[in-house]
């Protein structure tokens, strides 16, 4: 009797354990996630509008993406926190991290390409999807093979360097990289905001629009 009691309460501290596991695992700082979107979305544009003002004229030839960084891994949560089912993540800070290296080379890259692909959302070519990645919209519109080829260039250039930035908040933010997903949600959300009135826009329910 005694060894069922116990056995009892080990499964009840197994229990507890994994629960609070659980709450670790899927904690997301949704807003804070959106603060550094919105915040690096704003420097693109402003870098991109200062380079403009400075004279630098626009070409179609893609920038390269921003060479990848090493990822810094997820921290895990202290044991104390496994114990008291705290949320891993729960230390946010006020100011988002745009200062983090790996980030102002991505936000360098983008802005430098940003006028591009700026002219071709005007044409319809473009449009931003609501996996927070450039998608085509109207690439036959364009009847230069060479240019067409150009501009697929800049979309793949562009969501390469898209696609190390959520990589690159999700270690500056402690986000475990099977989030990714959320984080992606999160910033699609901010550039369908940022779109510019006739930039085609998908909705998370997959359905496209013109803003």
């Amino acid at each position: 009797m005694k060894m069922k009691t116990a056995l009892l309460g080990l499964c009840g501290l197994v229990t507890v354990l994994l629960v609070a596991c659980v709450t670790i695992n899927v904690y997301f700082p949704e807003a804070a996630i959106k603060d550094i979107s919105e915040q690096i979305e704003e420097e693109v544009a402003q870098k991109a509008a200062e380079a403009a003002e400075e004279g630098g004229m626009e070409t179609v030839e893609p920038a390269e993406p921003a060479a990848e960084a090493e990822e810094a891994p997820p921290t895990s949560a202290g044991l104390l926190d496994i114990f008291l089912g705290t949320p891993a993540y729960a230390d946010e800070v006020s100011r988002p991290e745009i200062t983090n290296p790996a980030i102002r080379r991505i936000i360098d890259s983008r802005a430098a390409r940003l006028p591009a692909i700026r002219r071709f959302k005007n044409l319809g070519v473009i449009g931003e999807g609501n996996d927070a990645l450039l998608a085509p919209r109207d690439l036959q519109s364009i009847k230069d093979l060479k240019q067409r080829a150009e501009v697929q260039r800049l979309i793949k250039n562009e969501n390469e360097d898209r696609e190390q930035l959520f990589k690159a908040i999700a270690a500056a933010k402690q986000v475990d990289l099977a989030q990714l997903p959320r984080i992606r949600e999160t910033y699609a959300g901010t550039l369908r905001e940022d779109a510019r009135p006739g930039d085609w826009i998908q909705l998370p329910n997959g359905q496209w629009k013109r803003k």
